[in-house]
């Protein structure tokens, strides 16, 4: 059975949907954990750690914009 282009933008819309809920409980994690980072004594974390979990906050936030602009175009192209 050939899929038909529809029903492959339908999926993709699914999975960008499924993967995206994963990348917002990531964010949210990555966020308590520097919340509660920043609440420690100054000096009793190595700012290497505090660099690394910001870096991959930042890398997070960039693929949740990149997945909503993936949406959009999939949006505008099956109407």
């Amino acid at each position: 059975m050939e899929m038909t282009v529809e029903q492959m933008a339908l999926d993709e819309r699914k999975f960008l949907h499924d993967l995206s809920n994963q990348l917002v409980v990531a964010q949210g994690m990555g966020a308590i954990v520097m919340r509660s980072l920043s609440e420690l004594e100054e000096g009793s974390i190595d700012p290497k750690i505090i660099e690394r979990l910001d870096k991959g906050n930042k890398a997070i936030d960039k693929m949740i914009a990149l997945i909503k602009e993936r949406r959009v175009t999939l949006h505008s192209h099956s109407k």
